[in-house]
């Protein structure tokens, strides 16, 4: 397993893809002023969670950033098919190195990501399974493997046109 410290980028992914995907968050603040509060505060929670990780596998004390959200504005309530397999790669990928401490399983960066997850689970309802070209006996949603686990805004999303025209010329 790896702990390492996640970029500014996928927090703000995953803070705005849970905001607009999960009606936990929409519908306990009312204000925009009140939603920005929550999305700092539940960034900086997950920014702190990741580095309470990086700390204890690596035997040293490395404190989060101070975190504001910048949230995402490519993605909207209409999140395509590949925005969506980006946003699961990167809470995956935030899982991963965000878990090698105790307290991770009780946590609320924890119970985040799994409801995330469940989000991400129902808008990608009957998309195809398949085995995951990098981890033998693993099944992924087809198309995770091509999504990036570090995601960066100056990279961008995968359009859906641009993919499926690349997937049939190969």
């Amino acid at each position: 397993m790896r702990a390492l410290p996640v970029s500014r980028d996928v927090i703000d992914l995953l803070v705005t893809a849970a905001f607009i995907s999960t009606t936990a968050y929409q519908d306990q603040h009312q204000t925009p002023a009140q939603l920005v509060a929550e999305a700092d505060r539940m960034g900086q929670l997950l920014w702190d969670e990741n580095h309470r990780s990086v700390s204890f596998a690596h035997i040293i004390n490395l404190p989060a950033p101070s975190y504001t959200w910048q949230p995402v504005f490519e993605i909207s309530y209409e999140i395509d098919v590949e925005q969506a397999l980006q946003i699961e790669r990167c809470r995956l990928f935030f899982a991963e190195v965000s878990c090698q401490h105790h307290g991770w399983d009780g946590s609320e960066a924890r119970a985040f990501t799994d409801r995330l997850g469940h989000a991400i689970d129902r808008h990608l309802a009957g998309h195809r399974i398949v085995d995951s070209a990098e981890h033998a006996g693993v099944l992924e949603y087809e198309g995770l493997s091509r999504a990036l686990e570090e995601w960066e805004r100056p990279v961008g999303f995968r359009h859906r046109l641009t993919a499926d025209a690349a997937a049939a010329v190969v």
